[in-house]
C-alpha cells in the first residue's frame, strides 16, 4: 500500500476553504479526471472518472469531521482509495489543505492502465500536487 501526504497553503479563510471541499459538484472543476461528481445523501458521493480512454464510477463514503475540520474517505469497489482533506487555519485569512491518500499501484494502473511501479506512483503524486494547485485557484479566484 501506496502512501501519500500533500499540502497547499491557500490565501483563504479556512471556513471558505472547508465550505469549498463540502461543494462535491465542483470537484470536475479541480480533480484530473472527474467528469462528475454529486451527492448521494449526508454520508456518500459518486464520481464519474475517466483516465485516458477508460472511464469508471466510484461511489465514496463519506466521514465528515467538522469540528476538527477533516474529511475521512474511501471508495468502494477497484480500486480501493482512501484518505483524508484537511483543513487548517494558518491566521485569519490563511489556511493549510492537507490531503492524505492511501492505494495500491498496481491496481490503480490495472484499473486505469498507465505506467508500472514507481512511475504509477509519480503520476499519482503529480496529478494529486496539480489537483492542489487548482484548487488553490479556485478557492482564490
Amino acid at each position: 500500500m501506496s502512501r501519500l501526504e500533500e499540502h497547499i497553503d491557500i490565501d483563504a479563510p479556512a471556513q471558505k476553504v472547508w465550505d469549498r471541499l463540502h461543494d462535491v459538484e465542483s470537484y470536475a472543476t479541480f480533480i484530473d479526471g472527474v467528469r462528475r461528481a454529486y451527492p448521494q445523501g449526508a454520508d456518500r458521493a459518486h464520481l464519474d472518472v475517466r483516465a485516458g480512454d477508460v472511464e469508471r464510477e466510484f461511489e465514496a463514503v463519506l466521514d465528515d469531521r467538522v469540528s476538527d475540520q477533516v474529511i475521512s474517505w474511501r471508495t468502494q469497489g477497484s480500486p480501493e482509495l482512501k484518505g483524508t482533506l484537511s483543513v487548517r487555519p494558518l491566521d485569519r485569512d490563511h489556511s493549510q489543505v492537507q490531503v492524505r491518500l492511501e492505494y495500491e499501484p498496481a491496481a490503480v494502473q490495472n484499473a486505469f492502465g498507465g505506467p508500472k511501479g514507481m512511475a504509477q506512483v509519480h503520476r499519482i503524486e503529480n496529478t494529486v500536487r496539480g489537483d492542489l494547485r487548482q484548487f488553490k485557484s479556485l478557492v482564490e479566484g
